[in-house]
């Protein structure tokens, strides 16, 4: 960039593949995604994948002793499991149900639609197209449907309740 007698400046434009680069890099981005890459390697995948999946085993075994628990599953029980199980409670509006769930037992969980409206709207038979309403729901009667659902998800830093009742991660 060069200034002009006149106040004003002439820019040259990169002519290269440069020239579409915007700004800065993200290099705190990088970094962190870095840096996360090499706390999961040194935690060793292996590992972190059976803890994931004994906290999924444990998880799905304790709603199923629940019998107004329905989880939704769009591949079915046989499908390979990932971090994420959602469900809905019959009888239980789901946002009341993970606020209680919170309140009570300091269980984080999410509530809703997600980011996956017409997916989850399918997954609780209704229909996909259907935008809903933009207010809370009313409470779901005994035998109802819910209007929402509820979404446990596991990860690296989710913590384990141990036997002295503390949460150990």
């Amino acid at each position: 960039m060069a200034r002009r007698a006149d106040g004003g400046v002439d820019v040259e434009w990169h002519t290269t593949a440069a020239r579409h680069e915007a700004g800065s890099p993200n290099v705190i981005g990088v970094y962190s995604i870095a840096s996360a890459c090499k706390a999961l390697t040194e935690a060793g995948f292996d590992s972190l994948v059976a803890r994931e999946r004994h906290l999924i085993d444990t998880v799905r075994a304790g709603l199923a002793e629940v019998p107004e628990v329905r989880v939704l599953s769009l591949f079915g029980d046989d499908a390979p499991r990932v971090g994420v199980i959602s469900f809905v409670v019959d009888g239980w509006n789901s946002s009341h149900f993970a606020a209680a769930l919170s309140a009570e037992y300091g269980i984080g969980v999410r509530d809703g639609l997600f980011c996956a409206h017409p997916l989850v709207r399918t997954l609780l038979g209704s229909d996909p197209q259907d935008p809903g309403e933009c207010g809370a729901p009313e409470p779901a009667a005994p035998g109802e449907r819910s209007l929402n659902a509820i979404r446990v998800s596991f990860g690296a830093g989710t913590r384990t309740s141990t036997s002295s009742g503390s949460s150990a991660p």
